[in-house]
């Protein structure tokens, strides 16, 4: 989790802001209480000063609604920003990978790691800290005037907790486990819908339509499980929590109802008493809902950390220099390939030996399969040879700059890919400016305009 520290740890003031809000909050919220229990002996004795506990009442209830409300918008809107460096900062990793790490995963897992999982870090730092925070501070001063009210009653109201905190100890390995379970689940659901909606085409020419759905279905069915078998964790903590909020309150209406009959406790006191334990009721009750949001957040976390513990294999090496001129001879020495992932697989080149003069045109042919398109993508290191070398004007290519090298070959892919944007915008893909008119003589000669 040092990722997450790094992120938190860049937000720090803004956090101690939002933190002494909540504090100033809940300090607030406890002077209520009191206040209320005073009002109520100040009618019983029919003091003069009601209306002006009224009255003090009112102005802390609106400044504690002020200062809370603050609170949130300053913790939830760090949790946005963090989700926003993060799935910046995991995109641009992604990007950096090379492509045989895309060809050893789902891209719909990817997606659903870059969308959900960063969704659910961004809950775990706004929502989850709020109320992870929020939480002691209602036991820590809730239980303080408690004690200070009766210390015989708080202890017979507390007694059922210890209940609460057994079942959340029990549950959160189980809760993590199973929250993990459910993002992977989604990710696999994710990529199966994305690979059926890319080859749409395939699955139409062969009427494949019913046995996808079918399938689908399948998946869908076991995403369901994942799902229910998570819920029942979850439906099980949640009215424990309740149950135990509410015996709470059931024993200090009765133990605490005797003690102001027999006259050892004002009503007052008591009314003020059952206010503390409503402070606590919430934070108490939100408890398992809490833990799911925290374990959803570390199980995303995870499956993040997955990605980012990657490193991208194909780099430039850190003293990389451009040559100041091309000529555009190209030397392939005793270059060895096979795919990445595939060690028991042929080599798909072995030892090939290649010499392309500069301007000149050559053709290579051979059977599907044979190596030639592996061969083209060499030449700008989508792949790095497994053993001898790429030669550019004499200079093994993984010397230069990637970015550089990449520049200085045209590659036309076999299948080519048009993304989601105009024409223009595709004709004109990487190109820095359109110097010359580059972009409308380029349509022109594709006969695009039509």
């Amino acid at each position: 989790m040092s990722r997450l520290w790094a992120y938190l740890a860049r937000y720090r003031l803004r956090y101690a802001g939002g933190i002494a809000c909540l504090l100033g909050s809940r300090v607030l919220a406890m002077t209520l209480p009191w206040l209320l229990g005073m009002t109520v002996d100040a009618i019983r004795s029919r003091g003069p000063v009601v209306t002006r506990y009224v009255a003090v009442i009112a102005a802390i209830a609106v400044a504690q609604a002020v200062v809370r409300t603050f609170s949130r918008f300053v913790i939830f809107n760090i949790g946005r920003d963090i989700e926003y460096d993060l799935r910046n900062d995991l995109f641009r990793h992604l990007e950096a990978q090379p492509l045989a790490f895309y060809q050893q995963r789902q891209t719909g897992d990817l997606m659903s790691r870059l969308v959900n999982d960063v969704t659910a870090v961004r809950l775990l730092l706004g929502l989850g800290i709020l109320n992870f925070i929020d939480a002691p501070l209602a036991y820590a001063l809730g239980l303080s005037g408690m004690l200070l009210k009766d210390v015989r009653l708080t202890v017979a109201a507390l007694a059922v907790y210890p209940a609460a905190f057994l079942v959340v100890k029990r549950t959160s390995r189980l809760l993590m486990e199973r929250t993990f379970r459910v993002q992977e689940g989604l990710g696999e659901l994710s990529s199966r819908v994305q690979e059926n909606l890319s080859g749409i085409h395939v699955v139409k020419a062969y009427a494949c339509e019913a046995h996808e759905v079918q399938s689908f279905a399948r998946a869908n069915a076991r995403f369901q499980e994942l799902n229910l078998r998570l819920a029942r964790v979850r439906g099980f903590i949640g009215p424990v929590m309740n149950i135990v909020g509410g015996a709470g309150v059931l024993v200090v209406l009765w133990y605490g109802g005797r003690e102001a009959i027999a006259g050892r406790l004002s009503v007052g006191d008591l009314v003020a008493f059952i206010g503390y334990l409503g402070q606590l009721a919430w934070p108490t009750m939100a408890l398992g809902w809490m833990l799911s949001i925290v374990q959803r957040g570390r199980a995303a976390m995870q499956r993040l950390n997955e990605l980012f513990a990657v490193a991208p294999a194909i780099t430039s090496p850190p003293d990389a220099i451009p040559p100041a001129d091309v000529r555009g001879d190209i030397v392939l020495r005793g270059v060895s390939f096979r795919y990445p992932g595939r060690p028991d697989a042929p080599a798909v080149l072995d030892d090939v030996d290649l010499a392309i003069p500069a301007g000149s045109t050559i053709a290579v042919v051979g059977r599907t399969g044979a190596g030639k398109t592996t061969l083209v993508q060499l030449l700008p290191r989508l792949f790095d040879v497994d053993a001898g070398a790429v030669l550019l004007d004499g200079r093994d290519i993984r010397t230069l700059p990637l970015g550089w090298l990449r520049r200085q070959v045209g590659l036309v892919p076999q299948d080519p890919f048009p993304f989601s944007r105009s024409v223009r915008d595709n004709v004109a893909f990487a190109l820095e400016t359109d110097g010359n008119g580059r972009v409308e003589q380029a349509v022109r000669m594709a006969s695009l305009t039509r």
